[in-house]
């Protein structure tokens, strides 16, 4: 893939560690304890792999695929999602499954945990469930209006945003709803919540992002993206939402008093359409990928500039560092320290990064 042609600042330290080939395009990627890490391929294999390279360990697998890929809190345990209708849990220590079940749809499209790790939700279809991380049923939620397209917890765990046809919603714990419905006319399709609970950000097919305050429910709509919202991304101190569409990706202030009436900052230096982004967590640096086979890596705290004195475009900052693959850029991740980031690609490539 051709490299970015945009002078980088250059003033981040990249050092590639290791890579390994799968089977597949990489749709699920997740650190576990250390540097070892598990991805799930799109033919549905789950593998486990280290840091460093070397030999990736094939699990077992999703017989018509895999879609989703979820790591428990704090623990060794994986959750997976396919195109068989099943949610599989795997024990990566012993390196082995535990637990299939089979939820009686076609297929799960998300599975998210809880954030103290003692349940996981799952999207099946126009429902969702939820389980404890044994494996064992603990509700499922009525019909949403049309497939859920993606599921959140809340930071503190009380409630589940669900996002489908005609906008957000929330579920209990448990999966009871959906209630308190935030409407939107089209569909909502990727949630990300703020760290300190304030903010629910919604992306949508319609090419715009709401900003819901949670506790009273009203919202802040953001329009004027070239496409629908492919990805989106809360900075780890709440400050930034990172969105993704098109080739630029848009950051938002919501400090203080919150976004609105300040104008974004664009992040420039993709030559094609944004895929995937990750903050890193505790520090401020954001990762995007691309179609165009780059990882961008940029500082949005620092200083932004304009194009021309006077000019009413949008402020830019360009990306400190590029790095470049085999392939469209499909999942990025970072270990919960933030010194090594993960990055899958579509030709089945995982390769991991320090970064300083």
């Amino acid at each position: 893939m051709s490299g970015v042609k945009r002078r980088l600042r250059g003033s981040l330290t990249v050092q590639k560690l290791g890579a390994v080939r799968l089977d597949e395009a990489v749709v699920g990627l997740a650190f576990l304890q250390g540097s070892r890490y598990a991805a799930l391929t799109a033919s549905g294999g789950l593998y486990l792999a280290d840091a460093a390279g070397g030999e990736a360990r094939r699990l077992g697998s999703h017989e018509q695929g895999g879609l989703t890929l979820a790591v428990q809190p704090g623990g060794m345990r994986v959750a997976t999602g396919g195109q068989d209708g099943t949610i599989r849990l795997w024990d990566t220590a012993a390196g082995r499954e535990t637990c299939a079940i089979e939820t009686g749809t076609a297929w799960v499209e998300r599975v998210a945990w809880r954030p103290n790790g003692s349940r996981f939700a799952a999207a099946l279809g126009r429902r969702v469930g939820v389980w404890a991380a044994d494996g064992s049923r603990l509700g499922i939620s009525d019909d949403h209006a049309s497939t859920v397209a993606d599921i959140a917890w809340s930071p503190d765990g009380s409630r589940i945003a669900t996002a489908a046809y005609g906008g957000a919603a929330f579920l209990s714990s448990e999966g009871a709803g959906p209630s308190d419905h935030v409407a939107l006319k089209g569909s909502s399709l990727l949630l990300a919540w703020q760290s300190q609970g304030r903010y629910l950000a919604v992306g949508n097919q319609d090419a715009t992002v709401l900003f819901v305050l949670v506790e009273s429910l009203d919202t802040l709509q953001m329009w004027g993206f070239p496409t629908k919202v492919m990805a989106l991304g809360w900075s780890d101190d709440g400050r930034a939402l990172a969105t993704a569409a098109g080739s630029g990706v848009i950051l938002w202030d919501a400090s203080g008093a919150g976004p609105k009436g300040r104008t974004p900052t664009i992040l420039e230096g993709h030559f094609g359409s944004v895929t995937t982004l990750a903050w890193q967590p505790r520090g401020p640096i954001l990762a995007s990928g691309g179609s165009d086979g780059q990882v961008c890596l940029a500082v949005p705290a620092r200083p932004a500039t304009r194009r021309r004195r006077g000019d009413a475009d949008p402020p830019t900052i360009e990306a400190d560092h590029s790095i470049t693959l085999d392939a469209e850029a499909t999942a990025l991740v970072w270990t919960p320290a933030g010194s090594l980031l993960a990055v899958g690609d579509r030709s089945g490539t995982v390769a991991v990064h320090r970064v300083g």
